[in-house]
């Protein structure tokens, strides 16, 4: 008998096989501490009303986020697996009035919830950058190219945004680093509930139907697309491109300061892509201004000598990355001598980290 999965019902390929094949609702109830990974299809959804299709885009894109079992998902709907799987799916056929009433119910739980983490983020001049790149990009259909360092952050403010505007509309992936086309697919199909183990083709027309013009795809280090032989065609970036053209969507990339370059300098003609999108370049220098807020998590009132050797650290020694990871040893410093951090504690950690690799 061939097996199931969680995206539906078991392949069946003999009368025999039909005589003993659980059905779907089974199928489901009998995996409920298995992850849920059902295909985002908005097409099931799109006679009901707006605000009823708004939250559930939002459950199906939380339970795929947060990597959610039918037992987590039955708890916080309070539905049994088989309901949970006709509602992710789109062919549930009772009150959807009563779901979407009790999926707005967990879901004031779980904004709450997540306010309390403790947070790595600091806003600045970049990061507000990167937030308005993104907002314009979701506001007018368009694609972004966020351009910029390595270490600046760009990778924690995408992450961020996507997490304040966690309205089921952002899809965020990071480009793999290996694999081609097929890894690209995978990761993507993933992210919307997708099988991976579908063809190149059946993968994308699946992800097709993840995407309409109420959502933005996210694609963080993005440099990673560029092919190796500026002769070579990018499919990568013309599958980015497909999605993006052909269900409306929003897409968004983030890459290295090496992309824009590469992108002109191609002997593959871009203007396919550089045509549709709207390119922000973020400072190459920090201001005092920018490193402030990020230090003054860890020191409430950083002195003058102290502020100006972490905007050094952050401007030429691996930007903001590295300035964070001494912080947070200055802060285990300061921990184990059961204080708070103070500047003491951070010079302290520069010089350890300075031994470690034999100066900087």
């Amino acid at each position: 008998m061939s097996t199931t999965t969680l995206e539906g019902p078991p392949r069946i390929n003999t009368p025999e096989q039909a005589k003993y094949a659980p059905t779907t609702e089974q199928a489901t109830a009998s995996s409920a501490h298995n992850r849920i990974n059902i295909p985002l299809n908005l097409e099931n959804w799109k006679t009901l009303p707006q605000e009823v299709q708004d939250q559930l885009l939002w459950f199906h894109q939380y339970v795929l986020d947060q990597k959610m079992s039918y037992k987590d998902a039955q708890e916080a709907l309070d539905y049994d697996n088989s309901t949970v799987f006709k509602i992710l799916k789109g062919t549930y056929e009772g009150s959807w009035a009563n779901v979407c009433k009790a999926i707005l119910s967990y879901r004031r739980t779980a904004e709450i919830r997540g306010t309390i983490q403790q947070a790595d983020f600091v806003e600045n001049s970049a990061t507000r950058l990167i937030f308005g790149g993104l907002d314009y990009a979701l506001a007018n259909n368009s694609v972004a190219i966020i351009i910029g360092e390595s270490g600046q952050g760009k990778s924690i403010s995408g992450k961020t945004w996507k997490e304040r505007n966690n309205h089921g509309r952002s899809v965020l992936v990071i480009a793999p680093a290996y694999g081609g086309t097929k890894a690209l697919l995978r990761d993507i199909a993933a992210a919307v509930g997708v099988n991976k183990n579908y063809s190149a083709p059946a993968m994308h027309e699946s992800i097709l139907r993840a995407f309409n013009k109420n959502r933005i795809l996210i694609v963080d280090e993005a440099h990673r697309l560029l092919p190796g032989d500026r002769r070579t065609n990018p499919v990568n970036l013309e599958i980015l491109r497909d999605i993006h053209d052909r269900t409306g969507c929003s897409l968004a990339l983030l890459a290295t300061a090496r992309f824009d370059g590469e992108l002109r300098k191609s002997d593959y003609m871009f203007e396919q892509l550089l045509g549709r999108a709207r390119i922000i370049k973020l400072p190459k220098k920090f201001r005092q201004v920018d490193i402030d807020p990020i230090l003054r998590q860890y020191v409430s009132r950083p002195g003058k000598v102290l502020a100006e050797t972490c905007l050094k650290i952050a401007n030429e020694l691996g930007r903001v990355r590295f300035l964070v990871e001494i912080l947070k040893v200055a802060s285990r410093i300061a921990k184990k001598a059961s204080t708070r951090p103070a500047d003491e504690h951070i010079f302290k950690a520069i010089k350890l980290v300075q031994e470690m690799q034999g100066g900087f």
